[in-house]
């Protein structure tokens, strides 16, 4: 049975109609899925990293030129930037979660304003692209790195033990000079130099010292100076020392002392000018000793017949602790002796009898 040409009509337009809407549905849905998906824009915390196009470059000055959020024109550049990235909002999400904080590096060829916008600083997916960089441009200052010889100058602190000095032109370092690599700008100068780390000398009594220590380059706030490939990072310094004495002179009492049950008439001298050296204290110390006569000279004598005799510096004696411990028997210089004569007290009469 054919359908009637009425009933075709109806739902041939109501067949099309429903099939236009659907077309008309999924159209709206693809566009709000792609064209949704696309422009957005966020804001991600980053840092960037100038270094010079080339090895025998430094950057030794970054300074804020052109900024709206971050620091102030004129401030130094700390690396910190915020970047404004835009792409498809899932893309975006997915990167946004994944990297907090967005690090790169952009290349200066010279001194000058630096585009911080130019090139690629940052390895970003497919998609994904910079908006805006805050700062958007930097002032740098680009030196080439120059090698300058620097002479060795020790640090020296504290104060030589008791009787001892440090020798006018007593230090010394091996090497003498060292080899320095840096900015041009620094380094041509004086501002730069070399020194060792602090030799303790506090205390010290010895005539030589000898330590290896460690160099530090002054003058280098900004790190930006270092020791040269091939050049040692610590040398041997050499320090001298001498005496710093005091002298001093005093009458002293000599004795003579004789063997046991030998009985001796001796004539000599009673008192010699004796002269010693050493640190103040021990020298004073020592000249109250003689003045309290608890400190004099020992001569051991035997019977020389009645004939005179100079005695010997090393027959001379004295009670042992008596001569202060910080003073050396080196120290000490004694006037000659003269012993007139030692004989028996009975040699005259005897002489006079024959």
């Amino acid at each position: 049975m054919k359908t009637p040409l009425k009933v075709r009509v109806i739902e041939f337009f109501i067949g099309n109609a429903r099939n236009k809407f659907t077309s008309l549905v999924l159209a709206v849905v693809v566009w709000a899925f792609a064209f949704g998906n696309t422009g957005h824009e966020t804001v991600i915390e980053g840092e960037i990293s100038v270094i010079p196009l080339s090895d025998n470059q430094v950057v030794v000055k970054q300074e804020i030129a052109q900024t709206r959020f971050v620091g102030q024109v004129g401030d130094r550049f700390n690396g910190r930037v915020r970047i404004s990235i835009s792409g498809p909002r899932n893309v975006l999400t997915r990167y946004h979660e994944s990297t907090p904080l967005l690090s790169g590096t952009i290349r200066a060829e010279r001194s000058g304003r630096l585009i911080l916008g130019t090139g690629d600083p940052f390895d970003l997916p497919s998609g994904l692209s910079i908006q805006s960089i805050d700062p958007s441009s930097l002032n740098v200052v680009v030196d080439p790195v120059v090698k300058v010889e620097r002479e060795v100058k020790p640090m020296i602190s504290g104060t030589p033990g008791p009787g001892f000095v440090l020798y006018p032109g007593g230090i010394e370092s091996e090497p003498k000079v060292v080899l320095l690599e840096g900015p041009q700008s620094l380094l041509e100068g004086e501002s730069v130099g070399v020194l060792t780390q602090e030799i303790d000398i506090d205390g010290i009594s010895t005539l030589n010292l000898e330590q290896t220590v460690e160099l530090v380059i002054v003058g280098n706030e900004a790190g930006l100076v270092t020791i040269a490939s091939g050049s040692p990072s610590e040398v041997q310094v050499r320090l001298e020392f001498q005496p710093n004495l005091t002298q001093a002179q005093a009458e002293v009492s000599v004795r003579y002392i004789v063997d046991e049950e030998v009985d001796l008439d001796i004539r000599g001298d009673r008192t010699i000018k004796v002269t010693v050296s050493g640190v103040e204290e021990a020298v004073r110390e020592w000249q109250k000793r003689v003045e309290l006569g608890t400190f004099y000279l020992l001569v051991k004598v035997t019977n020389t017949d009645g004939e005179n005799r100079n005695v010997p510096a090393e027959e001379v004696r004295w009670l042992e602790g008596s001569l202060p411990q910080q003073i050396s028997r080196d120290q000490v210089k004694l006037e000659r002796i003269i012993l007139y004569s030692a004989q028996s007290p009975e040699a005259p009469v005897e002489n006079e009898q024959k």
